[in-house]
């Protein structure tokens, strides 16, 4: 269990029952997001439905990671191996809970989990408009490798990487 800032913070993959409130808050954050064009929000809401979560803990127990503060979903991170990579595919705290360590606490525990599983690397990407997580990820110490320009639904994403071996 990682905790930063607030010993209330509980870091554990998710259980089935957990999928349905994941879900919704992740279309909420995705529906919310200013530097996502219409044809990228809707294709990543139908990525991770309940169902697919639930699959994907069933393939991989700790694919999907929820904070949780107080007994509430306070937060998620999805993760899955790319062919011996571990590929951050999101991670996202609800808007009540931001500034309070919770994605540091959730980035902490998906390194925990990657270096568990022998991953040598975790790479990601996030829009270049995204600034809390260009913030999160460069104090985490992940390396900006790239912009890649024109990319993922025809938009501008900047390509990261963290060594965990």
């Amino acid at each position: 269990m990682s905790n930063i800032n607030h010993p209330k913070v509980t870091i554990v993959g998710m259980h089935q029952d957990d999928a349905e409130a994941v879900s919704r808050l992740f279309n909420q954050i995705v529906q919310a997001l200013p530097y996502y064009n219409a044809n990228a929000k809707q294709s990543e809401i139908k990525k991770y439905s309940a169902e697919l979560l639930r699959t994907s803990v069933q393939h991989e127990p700790e694919s999907v990671l929820i904070a949780k503060r107080d007994g509430e979903l306070a937060g998620f991170c999805i993760s899955e191996n790319d062919d011996g990579l571990m590929w951050l595919a999101w991670f996202a705290v609800h808007p009540s809970f931001r500034k309070q360590g919770i994605g540091l606490a959730l980035l902490e525990r998906l390194e925990e989990t990657a270096r568990q599983n022998k991953y040598h690397k975790i790479w990601c990407d996030c829009r270049t408009e995204n600034q809390a997580s260009r913030v999160v990820l460069t104090k985490q110490g992940y390396l900006e490798l790239c912009t890649v320009r024109n990319h993922w639904y025809g938009q501008d994403f900047i390509l990261w990487e963290k060594l965990v071996a």
